[in-house]
This record gives C-alpha cells, sequence and structure tokens, in this order.
C-alpha cells in the first residue's frame, strides 16, 4: 500500500514535518541508485591515477604526458556536455543516462588495450565524449525532485560519491593491480579497467528500468503527494528571481553563451574543483614519493585526505543550507583549502603530509558542494539545462588543467611544490570574484523557516 500525504489544505505554511516525509520518501527512492551510478563513474573517471603506479613503466610515457591523458578526458567532456544535457531534458533521464552510461562503461573498459601514449590520449578523449552530461543531467534531473533550498543537503550526499569512488575502490584497486598481475598474461592495470567498467554497465540498464522522467510519473507516489510536490515547487519557484527562458535549445544555448553569471559560476567551479581533481589524478604518485612502495599501502593511506574530503562535503554543505548562505561558505573554505595546500610542500613527514592534504581536501571539496547548490537557483527558466551545462563544461576543464599543472611541474623540477602553488593562488582568486561578482541578494536560498 502506498503512502499518501493529504494536500487538500496545503498552504505555503504547510508543516515542515509533512515535507520533510515526502522529501524523505523521494529521497530515498530515486537517490541511491543515482549515487551507486556516481561512484562508479568517478571511479572509471580516476582510476588511471593508481593504474599510472603500473601503466607509466610498462608503456615508457613521460609524467607529462600521463598529466595531458589524464585531462584531455574533460576536453571531450566540455564540448559534448551542453548536447547532452539538452538531450536530457527533450528525451527524459532513462534513455540519457542509459546511452551514458553504457558507452563509457566500454570505453573505460578498452582502455586496458593501449600501448602507446597516443591511443590513451584518444581513449581518454572518447570517455571524456561518451560521460559528457552525466553530472549537471543529474544536477538538473534532481532540480525536478527537490526544491532550492533542499539541493545544497541533496548534491553534497550526491557528491559524497566523489569521495566514496576513492576511499573504498582505492584498496579494490590496489588488491586488483597487485593480486591480478600478470593472470592470463596482462598486466594488474589491465585487469583494473576491465573490472572496473562492467558494474556501470549493469547499472545503466538498472536506471532505464527504474528512473522515472518526471515527478508526474512517479507511480510511487500518490495523487495527494503529487499535488503537494507541485505546489511545494511552485512556491519555491515564486520565491526565487524570475526568468522568461525559452524553450529553443537554440536560443536557450545562446542565452547562456552571452549570460556573464554563466563565466562567473564556470571559474568558481573549476577553482575549487582544481584541488580535487589534482587528488585524483596525483595523490597515490605524491604518496608513493614519500617513501611508500606498495600499491595497496599507498590506497589506504590516500583513504585519509579523502575521508576529510567527505567531512567537508558534509559539514561545510549542511551548513551552508542551514544558514541559507552561499558566499562566504565559498570564500572561507576555497581559502582555508588553499593554505593547507600550500603548507602540505613544506614536510617531507608523511603524517604530517597526510594531516596538511586532509585539511586541504575538507576545504575545496566543501566549495564544491556550495558551488554546485548555486547554478540550479542563479539561473532560471528553459535556458536553465544550457547554462548548468555550460557552467559545468567550462569549469570541468579544471580537470584537464589539474594532472597537466602538476605533470608539467614534475617534469621539470621533478617536484609538485610549483604546481600546488599555482593551485593554491587561483583559489584565492576565486575567492574574491565570489565575494566582488556574486551579489548577496542574488544568493538568497528559499524561505526563513522552509525545511
Amino acid at each position: 500500500m502506498k503512502s499518501t500525504i493529504d494536500a487538500s489544505s496545503w498552504s505555503p505554511a504547510q508543516p515542515a514535518t509533512v515535507n520533510r516525509a515526502l522529501f524523505k520518501k523521494i529521497a530515498l527512492r530515486i537517490l541511491p541508485l543515482i549515487f551507486v551510478a556516481y561512484v562508479f563513474a568517478f571511479l572509471d573517471r580516476v582510476n588511471i591515477g593508481y593504474a599510472k603506479l603500473q601503466m607509466l613503466p610498462d608503456l615508457g610515457i613521460t609524467q607529462s604526458q600521463y598529466g595531458f591523458a589524464a585531462g584531455i578526458f574533460f576536453i571531450g567532456y566540455a564540448l559534448f556536455e551542453i548536447p547532452s544535457n539538452l538531450l536530457l531534458d527533450k528525451i527524459g533521464a532513462r534513455k540519457t543516462m542509459t546511452r551514458i552510461m553504457l558507452l563509457w562503461g566500454l570505453a573505460s573498459a578498452a582502455t586496458m588495450l593501449v600501448t602507446t601514449a597516443q591511443q590513451l590520449y584518444l581513449i581518454r578523449l572518447l570517455l571524456g565524449i561518451f560521460e559528457a552530461g552525466f553530472f549537471p543531467g543529474v544536477i538538473l534531473y534532481l532540480s525536478y525532485w527537490f526544491p532550492s533550498y533542499l539541493r545544497g543537503r541533496v548534491t553534497s550526499t550526491l557528491m559524497l560519491a566523489t569521495l566514496v569512488a576513492p576511499i573504498l575502490g582505492g584498496p579494490v584497486s590496489g588488491l586488483i593491480m597487485e593480486g591480478m598481475n600478470g593472470v592470463a598474461g596482462w598486466a594488474g592495470w589491465q585487469w583494473l579497467f576491465l573490472l572496473e567498467a562492467v558494474p556501470i554497465m549493469i547499472i545503466g540498464i538498472v536506471c532505464f528500468m527504474i528512473l522515472c522522467d518526471h515527478p508526474e510519473q512517479a507511480g510511487w507516489l500518490s495523487d495527494e503527494e503529487k499535488t503537494l510536490h507541485r505546489n511545494l515547487m511552485a512556491d519555491d519557484a515564486a520565491s526565487q528571481t524570475p526568468d522568461p527562458g525559452n524553450c529553443h535549445s537554440g536560443q536557450a544555448i545562446f542565452s547562456a553563451l552571452v549570460d556573464p553569471r554563466v563565466y562567473v559560476l564556470a571559474f568558481l567551479y573549476f577553482s575549487c574543483a582544481l584541488g580535487s581533481y589534482a587528488f585524483n589524478f596525483w595523490l597515490p604518485s605524491m604518496i608513493q614519493k614519500l617513501g611508500v612502495a606498495s600499491i595497496t599501502q599507498i590506497s589506504l593511506y590516500a583513504m585519509i585526505p579523502f575521508s576529510c574530503a567527505g567531512l567537508g562535503m558534509i559539514l561545510i554543505g549542511r551548513s551552508s543550507d542551514l544558514r541559507r548562505e552561499r558566499r562566504l561558505h565559498y570564500c572561507l573554505s576555497v581559502l582555508f583549502g588553499a593554505a593547507m595546500l600550500s603548507l602540505s610542500t613544506l614536510t617531507t613527514s608523511l603524517g604530517l603530509t597526510l594531516a596538511l592534504l586532509g585539511g586541504a581536501a575538507f576545504g575545496f571539496s566543501g566549495a564544491v558542494i556550495v558551488c554546485w547548490a548555486i547554478p540550479a537557483t542563479y539561473l532560471k527558466g528553459k535556458s536553465a539545462p544550457a547554462g548548468i551545462a555550460l557552467v559545468s563544461s567550462l569549469g570541468s576543464l579544471c580537470g584537464f588543467a589539474a594532472p597537466s599543472i602538476i605533470g608539467l611541474a614534475r617534469d621539470i623540477t621533478g617536484k609538485d611544490h610549483a604546481g600546488l602553488y599555482v593551485i593554491s593562488l587561483i583559489m584565492v582568486v576565486a575567492a574574491g570574484a565570489m565575494l566582488t561578482l556574486m551579489p548577496r541578494q542574488a544568493l538568497t536560498v528559499g524561505k526563513p523557516g522552509q525545511e
């Protein structure tokens, strides 16, 4: 029997407990599957950081070539993100998510077959093209279900997948690479790409079977619950700055391209995510340079900074939602992350370095959560899908910049320090941009007392 909520007497003053019950039911229904999908999505994206430890000697590529290969993923990702997001808005989440996950699973598995740097560049580019649109599509999809004052919390829950992937996936990757190395004549890194690609293709099929494209199509919501949800979302939309938008994809893209707000948001995302991607692609190598030889041990030590990042996502994201404030939360988070990242270059102690990197991860991971809670509120109307996708497309270029910056620094100086200083400086500039370019009133979230 379906649980129902009486919406016949709905008003903006609807008891918070009733609202919570509805959105809790929605969250429990759609978030677990999306969360698991994003865990494997992120794992397929960054497992090259562990594969690198065996792959570089096997393929004979340099540190900067590895950095370029890791980052070129985001060139394809950025170029195809807007078309993918517009397609989701047009044909629905199920078909789009299934297409994305099947194709990127195949591309990730194919990485095991590369033998040269050029082949690695090509397959990473294809992986980015195939995965394009997944995350902004999920953000757009969640905006159909949750009002603005809950999106920071929902986004922080989803973004925990980016920490669960390396925390759990790191040790699994280490065990695969060491335990399967040489089996059937394949290297451990080849088995890694194959075994971690298969689950995402299965999840893609499950998404097609379970997800529905819109709340009105949800058979697991009663008519009363759908009415209440529709009223709550309309009330939330009415509290935001209106935007006429348009219904034509060409106009939507043009509107996003000429909107300066999109570029400000893209830079803010680019800056705080730089640190995250530097960690994802280089943390195993950083730990290895501190004297840790075993891949399994490296993956276990890497859990420390990634766990701190998870705490940052939860605590900073929740604080931002409860206080209905974005600007200062973002600024303080990126400044703290930049300071810890810079200080980590001043010591060779494994324990102290991991502690400082953990502090850095806490800061910039929290900033990413705050940053991604802004676009769905700040960008409105039919132009929102293109705007959100453009923010993600431009901002995701940090995934190309971060590994490339550190790879060049390593080849030129033999150390990571110069690259980390550049990343820290960019985050400081982003804090200034948030304070000077983002008006406080434009980031008003919901209404006081909403839950």
